[in-house]
């Protein structure tokens, strides 16, 4: 094939656009010992499942690849799909039932609820048939007393219908009649005001599950074959709505059963009708988190979406010319002697000016001014911590410094003494000549570099295969968001991504931020949205005061800690919307409170989102947030005192010189 450098191979298509030969075409699943990702959804299973995910965590690909056109895609027929699988795949798109016309329009709620609970079964039936008659023309010698077959149907009506149809074709005409009648009588009544006359013709689920039952009973072939109903992106529905569908899955019953896919803010209830008693999980449906499991499953998600990313470079002719290694085509920061190379170039321009580099500065401006001493006392200390050919190991010295922080000349003096020997024993005998040193080093040198670049004006480097999939959060679409941003920067610096050298880190950086600029956009909360992205910005905000702070009290620091208990309504409300929209992820063992023991929720920034503010894309370093402060940030009416809490939370992390004099903080906000 051609290699089509002008067409970006990641451009971003939905799985809910492909036909079903697309849909085989683009898939892709998880590493074999887990079993694949249908045995994650359990088709033949007959509990209820609802399956919930980010946006494009791949829940519709997965929700699509297991219905009935892409089951016969892949094994030949339906009928082959039939006796392989043991299962048929019912799947259709809540989006296309455009639910919210049953609402409203000066008409009760009571009212809708009928209507659209016979018009969604009508629906899901239409879809079944369809499916039933493309077997049985695959089938038309199957020996099957299709007048019983239809006799049965009847039954299912409240009302005699046996007039209306008389073979599956007439049944399938008969279900397209009563739904362009409730289509024609829903989409009026705004106008004339009043609703045409519409019968309900049968009980709530006696089509739903008594066609799968009937199939079973009259068709032998069906005899032990599960019909999945996979209904997708439920979040389109209202909470009403819901109910009636959380009612069809408490009454399951026979050969039939339903997946229902929906985002992770999508299920507004689990109540059912009547009584509003809700669904049990565990014992009427299992409830499953796609993302969450790739996240979890990280080495066997790596192995996934590797050959996600595969398959879209051979769709365009750019096979990987490295046998498949994907990671040989990104090239990584160069670590070798403490980030040299790199770290160098980004302070060559004030070093070819014959100018302090910016930490430099900063450390002689904070000792003049701290200190009555002469100018050749604060030459000698900046002459102690310089190491001119290793300007990550001056960061190290320098923060060392700060954290000894002292007010005399004296003690400033022999601090500094110390960490120059430290320096020079590590460079001569690395971790066990200066254990200490090192470990600052291996816990703050990525806070120390994104400094550095941040100081200098440079992007703060963001590369790396492996990083690359750290970023995208166990959701496949956003790792495609990353590379089509970065194969566009590429191609713009003429570099010829995946078809020849490497991509650069510059290319790889500023791809990053732009799908994190992407992502932010995307991602738009309704109702509380102002509140939600107020709050992640103030977040953000804290974690890279900490980061460029002058010493940092974690590293790596993108997640915080809070007793949920203390948080106001409002604020626990914004956590709850942060977590839905993949903003927040939800680190499910929690953090152990260092005050009272007890352990208290833990969330981290989203690794799409932290470089738009230069934080880390990890977890290391995590924030015990007060009752006060979380509030403040989290609750648009506690927002008052946030700049001062905010300021009173970090003022620890920056030095004070002696002569009464603060060195200025950063803006927070």
């Amino acid at each position: 094939m051609a290699i089509r450098l002008d067409e970006n191979p990641f451009d971003l298509v939905k799985a809910s656009d492909f036909s079903a030969a697309e849909i085989l075409d683009y898939w892709v699943d998880i590493a074999d010992e887990h079993g694949g990702l249908v045995n994650f959804l359990q088709p033949r299973l007959l509990m209820p499942m609802i399956l919930v995910g980010g946006k494009g965590s791949g829940k519709t690909h997965l929700m699509r690849y297991c219905s009935a056109p892409v089951q016969a895609a892949r094994a030949g027929s339906i009928t082959d799909a039939v006796v392989k699988d043991g299962y048929l795949g019912i799947y259709v798109r809540a989006e296309g039932l455009n639910s919210q016309k049953f609402s409203g329009k000066k008409q009760t709620e009571d009212l809708w609820l009928a209507i659209f609970s016979m018009y969604f079964e009508l629906w899901l039936v239409a879809t079944f048939l369809d499916v039933l008659k493309s077997w049985l023309n695959e089938n038309e010698e199957c020996d099957y007393d299709s007048s019983g077959f239809v006799s049965d149907i009847h039954q299912l009506f409240d009302i005699n219908v046996k007039g209306e149809f008389s073979t599956i074709d007439e049944l399938i005409e008969y279900v397209t009649r009563l739904r362009k009648h409730i289509d024609y009588a829903a989409n009026n009544v705004a106008i004339t005001g009043t609703m045409d006359p519409v019968v309900i013709s049968f009980s709530p689920g006696s089509l739903f599950y008594g066609l799968p039952r009937i199939a079973a009973q009259r068709i032998r072939e069906f005899e032990k074959t599960v019909f999945v109903y996979l209904i997708d992106e439920a979040e389109n529905f209202t909470a009403t709505q819901q109910r009636f569908l959380n009612s069809l899955i408490r009454y399951r019953s026979g050969n039939a059963t339903v997946k229902v896919g929906a985002r992770l803010y999508g299920i507004r209830t689990y109540e059912t009708l009547g009584s509003g008693e809700p669904i049990k999980r565990g014992s009427e449906y299992e409830r499953v988190e796609l993302d969450s499991f790739l996240r979890d499953e990280s080495s066997a998600y790596e192995v996934f979406v590797e050959k996600l990313v595969s398959k879209r470079l051979d769709q365009v002719g750019l096979t990987s010319r490295r046998n498949g290694e994907l990671r040989d085509c990104f090239q990584e920061l160069n670590k070798a002697n403490f980030y040299q190379k790199p770290t160098l170039e980004a302070v060559s321009g004030r070093d070819k000016k014959g100018a302090d580099r910016t930490h430099i500065a900063k450390l002689r401006s904070n000792l003049t001014k701290g200190f009555d001493a002469p100018l050749s006392w604060v030459e000698q200390i900046v002459t102690l911590l310089t190491m001119k050919d290793y300007p990550l190991l001056e960061k190290v010295n320098i923060l060392l410094l700060y954290r000894a922080w002292a007010d005399t000349t004296g003690e400033i003096r022999a601090a500094a003494e110390s960490i120059s020997a430290k320096a020079d024993a590590f460079m001569k005998g690395g971790k066990v000549a200066a254990p200490d040193y090192e470990d600052v080093l291996s816990h703050f040198g990525s806070d120390l570099l994104a400094q550095l670049y941040r100081e200098c004006g440079k992007t703060i480097p963001y590369c790396g295969w492996e990083q690359l999939v750290h970023l995208s959060q166990g959701i496949p679409r956003n790792l495609l968001g990353i590379l089509k941003q970065i194969y566009r920067r590429s191609s713009f610096a003429g570099e010829k991504p995946f078809a020849d050298g490497v991509i650069s880190v510059e290319s790889q950086s500023l791809g990053v931020l732009d799908s994190a600029a992407w992502f932010w956009e995307d991602a738009q909360p309704t109702g509380t949205g102002v509140d939600v992205r107020e709050a992640v910005e103030a977040l953000a905000v804290l974690f890279r005061t900490v980061r460029y702070s002058d010493k940092p009290s974690e590293c790596d620091v993108g997640t915080f800690s809070v007793d949920e208990e203390k948080l106001t309504e409002n604020a626990r409300k914004v956590l709850q919307t942060c977590e839905n929209w993949s903003y927040l992820i939800k680190i499910q063992a929690g953090s152990k409170n260092k005050n009272s023991h007890a352990v208290d929720a833990k969330y981290q920034l989203g690794p799409m989102l932290a470089p738009r503010w230069g934080v880390s894309i990890h977890r290391r370093g995590t924030i015990e947030l007060q009752q006060e402060l979380a509030n403040a940030i989290l609750d648009h009416t506690k927002r008052a005192s946030l700049a001062s809490l905010m300021r009173g939370r970090v003022q620890n992390m920056f030095i004070e010189v002696s002569r009464n004099a603060t060195v200025k903080q950063p803006k927070l906000l």
